[in-house]
């Protein structure tokens, strides 16, 4: 189905909720249409908050998947040009994209020039660079004005060693940044957030007189704090893992992979509540065509694959996303009749 432009999704928003809200039973389609329908009435004495956001997660080259899902939601309406959103690593970067006014096909360009450049040239410590001309070549020079209405969160993670009660301890601080000075530090708040050692370059990289490393280790799908709820996007089918991790937030036991730990806080809770959209959520099962296993999705994190391989990664996205709205009770076909 041809996607349907950011504006005029924007535009059928409310013959959505309008379905939504007669059709879907569940208690995920609720939640959804009740964001859907404050969004005029949301009052800014108690919070000016957006009623939906949507989060994009740490992807490396898996990112197709995110743009998949990127498309679906816009073509929902899910997704408008005022939705706020948030991002870790290459999650950003698809957030930025959206926060700019890019299409999902700019961003599926875009990101696949950098995969058909490390894919010819190689990845080791070239990643940083082949990023940062594809940002400047295609982000507006306004950028940093654009994206620091509260529309725009970007994942960073800090390293820090401290003496401790076992001795020396590594950890990492964390935050959003969400207001850009200029346009070079939003493109150092992108390129920081996507900083795997090695890959791009030095074992870390210098943003606000901070040393940063790859922003989804800290917070693997972060969401933008100006949206009541918010839709969590990643192509890693993690929510196995998260329901075995222990519980709590990880600070007793020093377990970064605890259920509430910073890095994957609630996982398991936001697909229960229909803001989970990942190739395991909304009933998600294995794909027998593709040997869609947590190992092979972390290879080809890192190695890019062929631009086959992209167009399966899309396919899946769009797939993801598409269970998910059957799911909590969106159907394309409320778009197609509102806009024809």
């Amino acid at each position: 189905m041809a996607s349907v432009p950011a504006r005029a999704a924007q535009s059928t928003a409310p013959a959505i909720t309008s379905k939504i809200a007669r059709c879907a039973p569940t208690r995920a389609s609720r939640v959804l249409a009740r964001a859907s329908s404050s969004s005029s009435s949301t009052s800014s004495t108690s919070s000016s908050k957006e009623p939906l956001g949507v989060g994009f997660s740490a992807a490396g080259f898996v990112f197709p998947q995110l743009v998949g899902s990127w498309e679906v939601l816009v073509e929902l309406g899910v997704m408008r040009e005022d939705t706020p959103v948030a991002g870790a690593s290459a999650g950003s970067l698809v957030a930025a994209l959206h926060a700019c006014g890019k299409t999902p096909a700019d961003g599926k360009r875009i990101l696949s020039e950098v995969l058909a450049d490390t894919r010819v040239n190689g990845v080791v410590g070239r990643v940083g660079g082949v990023l940062e001309k594809a940002l400047r070549a295609n982000l507006p020079t306004d950028a940093h004005v654009t994206c620091s209405r509260g529309n725009l969160f970007v994942s960073v993670s800090s390293p820090r060693v401290v003496q401790g009660e076992r001795g020396i301890e590594f950890g990492l601080d964390g935050e959003l940044v969400s207001s850009f000075e200029t346009y070079d530090d939003l493109i150092g708040a992108l390129l920081a957030s996507c900083h795997i050692p090695l890959y791009c370059g030095w074992p870390a990289r210098r943003y606000r007189d901070k040393w940063c490393v790859d922003g989804g280790w800290h917070n693997l799908t972060p969401k933008p704090l100006t949206a009541e709820k918010s839709i969590r996007v990643c192509p890693f089918p993690l929510l196995d893992a998260w329901r075995k991790a222990q519980p709590g937030d990880g600070t007793e036991t020093g377990d970064v992979f605890a259920q509430q730990a910073s890095f994957w806080a609630g996982w398991g809770d936001d697909d229960a509540a229909g803001l989970l959209i990942s190739p395991d959520a909304a009933g998600g099962q294995p794909r027998p065509e593709w040997d869609y296993t947590k190992g092979d999705t972390i290879k080809y994190a890192f190695l890019p694959g062929s631009d086959e391989i992209l167009e399966q990664m899309v396919a899946i996205g769009r797939e993801d996303a598409e269970r998910w709205a059957k799911t909590v009770g969106y159907a394309k076909n409320f778009v197609e009749i509102a806009v024809n």
